[in-house]
């Protein structure tokens, strides 16, 4: 993203989220769990925002910003729960079809330009897509970041997913496929 320490931002989300979301209590929904963790992660990012200031007057505050995009799954009970942030993007992949289960949290500004309308460790409260899918034998999921799922299409997506010996090769060529197809941005998948 945008920001210097994006890097950092997303290791302090994938992180705390693996952590925290294990200590919750067992009385709570998968929902209710992943939802408090990734607040309680966002607070923490935010508060640490707040505290940061610019070394000079012309420095973009958001630039040396906790700042990132956030989407996770969390399998339970035939069902997959989808919680997302940001313009990353979880996928459904089945019967042939890659199907986005995510909407991108984008304000375009015209003329190509545009800004994450929501991320982790921008505002003090954080507004978190939820959505429950149920599962069926066969599903497979796909998560990416914008820089492989907007430079690599479906069919493409699908060819190299069944050209692959398994998944982790299918994950590296996809984001080969995406570095190939012009991407500058970061490349991440995981299937």
């Amino acid at each position: 993203g945008s920001s210097a320490v994006g890097a950092a931002a997303a290791e302090t989300a994938v992180k705390s989220f693996l952590t925290d979301y294990y200590c919750t209590s067992a009385a709570w929904s998968v929902r209710t769990a992943a939802e408090r963790v990734i607040a309680a992660t966002n607070s923490w990012m935010h508060a640490q925002n707040s505290r940061r200031r610019p070394r000079d007057e012309g420095e973009d505050r958001e630039r040396g910003a906790l700042i990132c995009t956030f989407s996770a799954l969390a399998l339970k009970a035939r069902a997959a729960h989808l919680f997302h942030v940001g313009d990353a993007r979880i996928a459904l992949i089945a019967k042939g079809r890659v199907e986005p289960l995510t909407e991108p949290h984008r304000v375009e500004l015209g003329g190509g330009e545009s800004y994450l309308g929501r991320a982790l460790g921008v505002n003090r409260a954080v507004e978190i897509d939820y959505r429950q899918v149920p599962l069926q034998p066969g599903d497979l999921f796909m998560l990416s970041t914008d820089g492989v799922h907007e430079f690599v299409g479906d069919a493409e997506t699908l060819t190299l997913i069944e050209q692959a010996d398994d998944l982790t090769a299918a994950a590296r060529a996809i984001c080969d496929a995406a570095l190939a197809n012009g991407s500058g941005d970061n490349l991440t998948v995981q299937l």
